[in-house]
């Protein structure tokens, strides 16, 4: 029966490093110029950004402006890829107590899922199409072009 549980482990690991780490989602923050019809996006990804357009709800696209191109963003705080320890405790109503020390090891090299490239994107829209996005950015489109793929995500609320 060890045996049997050892080998199911052993194969379930091996299974686990050899499937390709997959790369994270681009991340987008969006901000308005303070005095101009502006809107500026921070776009972290994995790849660097060729170009984004923007569709709006009635099908309209707006491309980029201009693009500031990619710096390497910082890791953020995440430990993909590297070795972690974790420390924790519950208490119970009962009175009981417990404590736990959790190790995690990478078994595959994780990718570049934390930091990767940082853009920042500008979009010129006029005041209606500004005042559209502010009220239902939901309903706009944002497509990331990073040259072997688009993604198409729902365009982030303004602050």
């Amino acid at each position: 029966m060890l045996r049997a549980l050892t080998l199911t482990i052993l194969l379930a690991v091996t299974a686990v490093a050899c499937t390709p780490a997959t790369p994270a989602p681009p991340r987008v923050a969006v901000w308005q110029g303070e005095t101009s019809g502006l809107l500026f996006m921070r776009v972290i990804a994995g790849q660097p950004l060729r170009d984004a357009r923007l569709t709006a709800p009635d099908g309209r696209k707006i491309l980029a402006q201009r693009l500031s191109q990619a710096e390497a963003a910082p890791a953020g705080g995440e430990s993909w890829g590297r070795p972690s320890v974790g420390i924790g405790g519950s208490a119970g109503s009962n009175g009981g107590f417990g404590t736990g020390i959790g190790l995690s090891f990478p078994i595959s090299g994780g990718g570049q899922r934390g930091g990767g490239q940082a853009t920042q994107v500008e979009f010129a829209l006029d005041p209606a199409l500004l005042s559209d996005y502010r009220a239902r950015p939901k309903d706009w489109l944002l497509e990331l072009n990073f040259g072997s793929q688009i993604t198409r995500v729902a365009a982030p609320p303004l602050p």
